[in-house]
């Protein structure tokens, strides 16, 4: 049953932009504070490179299965997303708490993985309700929503570096971590408890939700789209995960010199993001995401070579551009190729097998730094394989936008 949208619900199009993006920024700003913090906690457990390898994959395990999992049951619980939404922020409030609670290495095994769990869901309903409330300025509306996650990026990383600084304390950071999710979970239920009632609102039956979401995985051009953002990723959460530890052993920079380099690293999105995607609404996807691929895959070839001054910084910012602000554009051709309906279920996809996959990349960044030169090595690893993703991208056949 198609419902049209109330005028006051066309009206309020900004505000829900607006707070959906700041819930992203909030969830992007723990996700990650957590890198920087993990050199301390490694130091503060004792722990080998294999052993934050194996919390890393956890991490992104966590990450990846509820994306899969979830996408479908999201797609079919529409009325439901603003529920999910306040959930999310509830729940992470929680799961920070238990992190800084953690008396032992195998007690962060176990809690590690739910850590993500919010974050991962976040991404479901919030952009399957911007795809459709949004149809006609989609790259722009995800884009600004990614902006709320490159402001995260940007602020997550300082913040926790001032704070361990501080506080010289990373359980003290992550027991600062519950007051931001709580505010937040209260300005998400003022202002989108309702957002899955906007539109189609119909009920789906299991069947014909698995058949239409299995019509996504037909098209070849969401199958080249996912494995480039696939690979695009697996090369992210390498560079994330121990571009810290590179700063920081490798290069010998303090707790707040490498969380300002890091910040750089994962923020400097909030200054391309919007245009990026503004750009890619009015001249196609692929006209912004092939050089754009090309650009961050030649900066991360140059970052060992920057050395440890100046040049380093306009590289890392430089990278920081490209970071997020790409995985929007691709997210938002994946959304122009499926139908009405199923808009959880691809991005779950995408986020997903993302995760999943990025399970094993600590690992394989683990044999990089081991056997090609430290630390600095990942970032020819993440190099290679973006550009193996904007090669996927230049062969796609992506439909041109009008």
């Amino acid at each position: 049953m198609e419902s049209a949208e109330a005028p006051e619900q066309v009206r309020n199009r900004p505000t829900i932009l607006g707070v959906m993006s700041a819930g992203h920024g909030v969830a992007h700003l723990y996700d990650q504070g957590f890198p920087v913090l993990m050199p301390t906690i490694a130091s503060y457990f004792g722990l080998s490179s294999f052993q934050v390898s194996v919390l890393l994959a956890l991490r992104f395990t966590g990450f990846g299965v509820v994306n899969i999992g979830g996408g479908l049951v999201v797609d079919m619980l529409k009325r439901h997303w603003g529920g999910m939404l306040v959930g999310c922020m509830v729940s992470a409030s929680l799961f920070f708490a238990l992190v800084g609670s953690a008396p032992n290495y195998l007690v962060l095994l176990i809690i590690v993985p739910v850590v993500n769990i919010p974050g991962a869901l976040w991404h479901l309903p919030s952009a399957a309700s911007l795809s459709q409330i949004f149809p006609e300025r989609r790259g722009f509306a995800l884009a600004i929503h990614g902006f709320g996650a490159n402001l995260g990026n940007l602020i997550g990383p300082l913040t926790a570096a001032f704070l361990l600084e501080r506080l010289g304390s990373w359980r003290g950071v992550m027991f600062i971590y519950v007051g931001p999710a709580l505010i937040m979970g209260v300005l998400v239920w003022m202002f989108l408890r309702d957002v899955g009632n906007i539109g189609d609102v119909e009920s789906r039956s299991l069947r014909r939700q698995m058949r239409e979401s299995a019509q996504i995985l037909r098209s070849p051009v969401v199958l080249l789209l996912v494995g480039s953002a696939m690979l695009r990723g697996i090369g992210l959460d390498a560079l994330f995960a121990w571009s810290p530890f590179y700063l920081e052993e490798t290069l010998d920079k303090s707790h707040l010199d490498a969380g300002f380099h890091y910040a750089l690293l994962t923020g400097m999105g909030i200054a391309s993001t919007p245009a990026l995607g503004y750009l890619s609404d009015r001249f196609g996807r692929k006209i912004v995401l092939v050089p754009g691929f090309a650009i961050a895959a030649g900066l991360s070839f140059l970052t060992v070579g920057a050395g440890g001054g100046l040049w380093l910084t306009l590289v890392l910012a430089g990278t920081g551009l490209f970071s997020f602000a790409l995985h929007q554009i691709v997210q938002a051709a994946v959304l122009d190729e499926v139908g009405r309906g199923t808009e959880a279920t691809a991005v779950g996809l995408i986020f997903g097998l993302n995760g999943i996959l990025g399970a094993v990349s600590p690992f394989l960044a683990f044999l990089v730094i081991e056997n090609f030169g430290g630390y600095g090595s990942v970032y020819y690893y993440s190099g290679i394989l973006t550009l193996v993703a904007g090669a996927l991208i230049m062969i796609a056949p992506m439909r041109r936008r009008g």
